[in-house]
């Protein structure tokens, strides 16, 4: 078994003997340069990278067998891996307690090389610390492996690219999607890209193997076979602003999208899926440059238009979004009017997002357009807003657990009310809408508060209303009357609820 420990400086050299030996390479410069540097070179330069082969991966194992094995022509069956620490670490620290946990505060994640000469990069799961720009937030799952015998904990997104035969981009993507959920919940488990093939012989009427792609409707159909309640959401069908809104609500929300892009609009012919998992930081010049959403309901546009009241909402800033894209590095940040402008390939440049899809759990019925419109007309119809002011929405889902959880830790949030949230019946999911001002927001503040039940998606007489507090009023949803329940309570301003994306 080879092990090497080097820098990233001699990475280059160190991988050329490997190249060679263990996938027959021949021309191991030009390998390494066109498609292993593009990976290293965005990882911070005080990098250690601990070198291993034969390394037996799963998931290639799995194409392996599955497809590669079958074929005349020999196919390698083990792959290189690369695990990469920040700074110098003591080998000597494998072999102790204290040492190992030294090395685990440490560890950025690994990168598997496999034999597919194509397209080498296979399974990794690459910490954001380990690169040199990283001021962006996003979704992230640990994964449990074994370096130097030794068992470390990478935290990250899970990132691989396609080798073009038995996984192309979307099969890639949904990979990636139950790689992060299976080691994240106990409701999923990770997945292989046989199963994934395997669930689409009941809707396909042509073999899967080797891949031509999937469609938006495969792949939302894999995802309800592997156990969510996915929701597609289609440019045309909203409109570009309303359509950019949805998608920010769901990032903000912690759930990582599978996203369709393609320019057939300029009479193109790249189609490609991708994942989006976060987004860059919020910054006060963003804030400052928001102009007033239009809202769709017409009694709630009368109310505002009533009052001279304009209406922000935190899904407008235009921020960058956080992409893993199997033909980029992780952590690729685009504009959502642009997501592949960073390509070399300029044909690449004019492709915009048609389609998302989101894997919901199932049982969550009140999706995010509903969600948002129904959140302006609780604002509108159960408090007496004061005229000309300028109100801030943030609006995003997450567990009630969750929610709880930092509730009862917000030692700015107001005392009475935390008791009244807290002891509050609650589904598993909810929505939530942190009602701020600008000035408010910049210093992540709001002083209000609206949460919905995630399940009902019934918006007759305001029944999705779990409670609402803003402009000295608490209310409820009084399912006897169907009207509100109204009670006086002055709430401060209070730290916003930061837990899907670790920020804002």
């Amino acid at each position: 078994m080879n092990r090497i420990y080097c820098n990233k400086e001699e990475l280059k050299d160190n991988l050329s003997r490997l190249l060679t030996e263990e996938f027959n390479i021949p021309n191991y410069l030009n390998a390494y340069d066109s498609q292993i540097e593009k990976y290293v070179t965005p990882l911070i330069d005080d990098i250690t990278i601990f070198i291993e082969s034969p390394y037996v991966d799963k998931v290639y194992r799995d194409s392996y067998y599955s497809y590669f094995s079958s074929k005349l022509g020999s196919y390698k069956r083990d792959c290189i891996r690369l695990s990469f620490f920040k700074g110098q670490i003591d080998l000597s620290g494998f072999e102790s307690l204290d040492g190992v946990n030294v090395i685990q505060s440490r560890y950025l994640g690994f990168m598997v090389l496999r034999p597919t000469t194509s397209n080498m990069i296979g399974r990794s799961v690459i910490s954001p610390r380990a690169l040199k720009q990283n001021s962006f937030l996003c979704v992230s799952t640990q994964v449990h492996s074994t370096v130097n015998f030794v068992k470390l904990t990478a935290d990250g997104f899970p990132h691989s690219s396609q080798d073009t035969e038995t996984i192309s981009c979307a099969e890639t993507t949904l990979w990636a999607v139950m790689e992060y959920f299976g080691n994240r919940y106990a409701e999923y488990k990770p997945t292989l890209p046989s199963l994934i093939t395997s669930a689409l012989k009941k809707v396909s009427a042509e073999r899967q193997v080797p891949s031509k792609g999937l469609n938006i409707q495969q792949m939302s159909y894999v995802l309800k076979e592997f156990g969510f309640g996915t929701k597609i959401y289609g440019r045309n069908q909203f409109g570009k602003s309303e359509f950019k809104r949805l998608f920010s609500t769901y990032i903000e929300s912690g759930i990582p999208i599978i996203v369709a892009i393609d320019n057939r609009h300029n009479n193109g012919n790249i189609g490609h899926a991708i994942l989006s998992v976060g987004h860059e930081s919020t910054t006060l010049e963003l804030i400052d440059e928001l102009e007033p959403i239009g809202v769709s309901n017409e009694l709630v546009k009368h109310k505002l238009l009533e009052k001279s009241i304009n209406l922000f909402d935190n899904d407008d800033v235009n921020k960058k979004f956080v992409f893993i894209d199997d033909n980029m590095p992780s952590y690729c940040l685009a504009n959502l009017e642009s997501p592949a402008l960073h390509y070399p390939n300029s044909n690449w440049h004019n492709c915009e997002i048609t389609f998302f899809i989101v894997p919901l759990y199932p049982k969550i019925y009140l999706e995010a357009y509903e969600a948002k419109n129904f959140m302006q007309l609780v604002l509108v119809s159960a408090f007496d807003l004061k005229p000309n002011e300028d109100i801030f929405l943030r609006s995003y889902l997450t567990s009630s657990r969750s929610y709880k959880h930092e509730l009862m830790l917000n030692a700015t949030f107001d005392s009475t009310l935390k008791s009244l949230i807290l002891e509050s019946n609650m589904p598993k999911f909810i929505w939530v809408c942190e009602i701020s001002t600008k000035d408010l927001i910049k210093n992540q503040l709001a002083d209000g508060i609206i949460l919905l039940d995630a399940t009902e998606a019934n918006t007759q007489n305001f029944k999705p209303l779990i409670c609402a507090s803003y402009m000295g009023s608490y209310i409820s949803h009084n399912s006897v009357s169907g009207f509100f329940d109204r009670n006086n309570l002055i709430l401060s301003p209070f730290s916003i609820f930061t837990n899907n994306l670790k920020g804002f």
